[in-house]
């Protein structure tokens, strides 16, 4: 019986750090604000992270280094400097991902507010991900805060999680 414990216990083990049981997620988010320059013009949200197996973040650019299906969450911190809307959605291998988008109307300058985009989507190995945004007015975007004696906020927090 002792043995037939040890041989489970040690495929268990083996399972479990071989990474097939392992969670493959990447938290990538933005400290700074990223606001339009120009209206109706797309733009590339850039975020930073630390690294993570699977994944290769440059910029805006974040590529999937193993194939399968993956759940992603962009959530945006809105505002600027007057009122306008601003548009939230993915790219995928430079073309935009359909039915991704979403829609935040800004009331005024001292208005800020949360815009999620979200999906599931199987990818491939090389298969790169961006999270665009555009704004109906310069100076609307990604806000970035930091607020006193409490954590900052970040202008995107991002999450991809494969399953």
């Amino acid at each position: 019986m002792r043995k037939l414990t040890a041989i489970i216990a040690a495929g268990l083990i083996s399972l479990c750090s071989s990474g097939v049981m392992a969670a493959s997620y990447m938290g990538p988010i933005s400290s700074d604000s990223q606001v339009a320059a120009a209206p109706n013009t797309a733009y590339a949200v850039t975020m930073k992270s630390d690294p993570a197996p699977g994944y290769k973040l440059e910029g805006s650019k974040l590529t999937v280094l193993k194939g399968g299906d993956y759940f992603l969450i962009a959530a945006a911190q809105l505002g600027g400097s007057g009122p306008g809307n601003i548009w939230l959605w993915t790219r995928l291998n430079g073309k935009d991902v359909p039915d991704s988008n979403s829609i935040q109307n800004i009331p005024s300058k001292d208005f800020t507010t949360v815009l999620v985009s979200q999906g599931e989507m199987t990818l491939k190995a090389g298969d790169v991900v961006e999270v665009m945004y555009q704004a109906s007015a310069p100076g609307l975007g990604l806000i970035a805060t930091k607020p006193a004696n409490m954590p900052a906020v970040p202008s995107m927090i991002f999450t991809i999680f494969k399953n």
